[in-house]
């Protein structure tokens, strides 16, 4: 099952199965490819998801922005596009801490080779990459230790390693702010570590963000005829003096005009 209104608003293309391994995915219909959309659409949301946002960063803000229209009258607005409501857990989901602590892997080697983290999770906000992966990995003579990011941006650094009754010194992982250490006397151990950076923006920061994109953009976004549910919209989004009506009347303006779009490439 999938939920039109979130399917717009994540903009990705589908298959005939969920991504278990990212945090609060959900379906989105293998008939469903991700759309080319305007400037003014891209402004709004480089706001909301980050300049190259990925997966889990869609899934995370998805959640959070149709939880707040859930909340609010407006929610009829995303059950008039789709009845179909399958994210109606997934905000507490996501609040679960667990989901965004790192995971080390030991890939090669045994219990006495160990790789340990320091440092605190990034803010993936800006960019909207929340996924890492690093690959580590101690050369054959045990005089240097590799490190390479998977996930976007990719990148390898090679350290040299000196060891200090196995200890060695602190390495930075790229594109991060942990650092880790690796107590060994095992040339060629290797290790992973995977885990998810979470957004760290708040709704409220998001909505003061959207504030300044411009008047030629909100004028793209919700017209000016004057018609519904448009008008409803910017009312919401200019007048209404509580957050959620506020944010959720320019989300929805976001969502309607994906929809159009979709419409006019044979979506129906």
């Amino acid at each position: 099952m999938f939920n039109h209104a979130r399917t717009l608003l994540v903009n990705l293309t589908g298959s005939s199965s969920y991504f278990a391994n990212i945090p609060g995915d959900e379906l989105i219909p293998a008939t469903f490819s991700a759309l080319e959309l305007p400037t003014y659409l891209d402004v709004c949301r480089s706001r909301i998801f980050g300049t190259s946002p990925d997966r889990a960063m869609r899934n995370y803000r998805a959640a959070q922005l149709l939880s707040v229209l859930e909340a609010t009258d407006l929610q009829e607005y995303v059950l008039e596009l789709d009845s179909r409501i399958t994210y109606v857990n997934s905000g507490e989901f996501l609040a679960d801490n667990r989901l965004f602590k790192p995971t080390v892997r030991r890939v090669v080697g045994d219990t006495t080779d160990i790789l340990s983290l320091v440092g605190q999770v990034s803010c993936p906000d800006a960019s909207g990459l929340c996924q890492y992966r690093y690959d580590i990995e101690i050369d054959g003579t045990g005089t240097s230790i590799s490190v390479t990011r998977q996930a976007a941006p990719t990148v390898t650094e090679n350290y040299s390693l000196s060891l200090s009754g196995g200890l060695s010194e602190p390495f930075v992982l790229p594109y991060s702010d942990f650092r880790f250490r690796v107590n060994t006397t095992n040339p060629g151990a290797a290790w992973t570590i995977r885990g998810f950076n979470r957004p760290q923006t708040t709704i409220g920061e998001i909505a003061t963000s959207l504030e300044s994109v411009g008047e030629p953009v909100l004028l793209q976004l919700f017209g000016t005829s004057n018609e519904e549910p448009y008008r409803t919209f910017k009312n919401c989004w200019e007048n209404h003096p509580e957050l959620a009506y506020r944010l959720g009347g320019l989300v929805l303006a976001m969502i309607y005009r994906t929809n159009e779009i979709y419409v006019l490439q044979g979506g129906e």
